[in-house]
């Protein structure tokens, strides 16, 4: 039986396309470091010419964030897990057969903190997106309100990184998920979240889309 994605599918061309040799971009330049000094004029050049041909294609922002929400399924934009978003990993989640998620991605130098392994807030990024897609998959559209995570071992960069989400159970408006990453056998970061659901009236208005007047 053919496992099923809970996060966005993966697309060979267009946007997606674009994101994803944008990544190889930053990891490149991450990885160069002051090694481009000696061309760093004309990289820019190069990078500003580009800029503006992509530019010339990009709405206001009140509009593309319209569209972004038009889009039908899980969210393409998301800086964790977003293949639209070339500031994401990305990381895709698979469901379990009993309903929980693990996904798999490998963090390159750009998300370093320590010396030679993973920033915190990186981890703690992927577990709140993973927690709440696990919820999301419940049933339950919510956002975060709580995030409560312990750090147990550090993260080398380059490592196979397992991504384990779970939804918990919904207590009123609140809804909770907990996870956990790993690399092999050991587990390096543990999360429990606390949700509310977005239908909720106060939580709407909290998030109530700009108009084009506010933008």
């Amino acid at each position: 039986m053919e496992a099923t994605l809970a996060t966005a599918q993966p697309r060979d061309s267009g946007i997606d396309a674009v994101a994803s040799a944008t990544r190889r971009l930053v990891d490149a330049i991450t990885r160069a470091g002051a090694a481009l000094d000696v061309d760093a004029d004309r990289i820019v050049a190069d990078l500003d010419v580009l800029t503006a041909r992509i530019d010339a294609h990009a709405p206001d922002l009140a509009e593309r964030i319209t569209t972004m929400w038009r889009q039908p399924g899980p969210g393409r934009f998301d800086p964790a897990g977003g293949t639209e978003n070339p500031l994401s990993p990305p990381v895709s989640l698979w469901v379990e057969p009993d309903g929980s998620l693990r996904g798999e991605v490998t963090l390159r130098l750009a998300f370093q903190g320590p010396p030679g392994h993973v920033h915190g807030g990186t981890s703690a990024m992927l577990m709140d997106h993973a927690l709440g897609v696990a919820n999301a998959r419940a049933g339950y559209a919510a956002v975060t309100v709580g995030l409560d995570v312990s750090f147990h071992a550090a993260i080398p960069i380059g490592s196979t990184i397992t991504i384990l989400a779970r939804h918990d159970g919904r207590d009123g408006r609140k809804v909770r998920s907990s996870g956990e990453l790993r690399v092999g056998d050991l587990t390096c970061v543990t999360a429990k979240g606390t949700f509310v659901l977005i239908d909720d009236p106060s939580t709407r208005e909290k998030f109530r889309r700009p108009s084009r007047e506010q933008a």
